[in-house]
């Protein structure tokens, strides 16, 4: 697998992460409309980490297209 396919197949399970971040995330944004008190928190605190845990991989998607990681995937001295 060439090092360009490599970056491909993660960015693409990334943007599939993502998609699943979005479905968490519709699902928590909808139950606020009736959350309360504690429960209120709890879904804020669920969307803020899903929020974070998305960026995240979108930058590291960005990172993979600009060449950034290619250090990565050279193998280490030794093996």
């Amino acid at each position: 697998m060439t090092l360009e396919q490599k970056k491909a197949c993660i960015a693409a399970f990334l943007a599939r992460c993502n998609d699943y971040a979005d479905a968490k995330l519709a699902g928590y944004r909808g139950r606020m409309a009736e959350a309360t008190g504690w429960q209120a928190l709890e879904l804020q605190d669920k969307i803020g980490h899903w929020t974070a845990y998305r960026a995240f991989n979108e930058y590291t998607i960005e990172e993979l297209a600009s060449g950034e990681l290619d250090e990565w995937f050279a193998e280490p001295p030794g093996r």
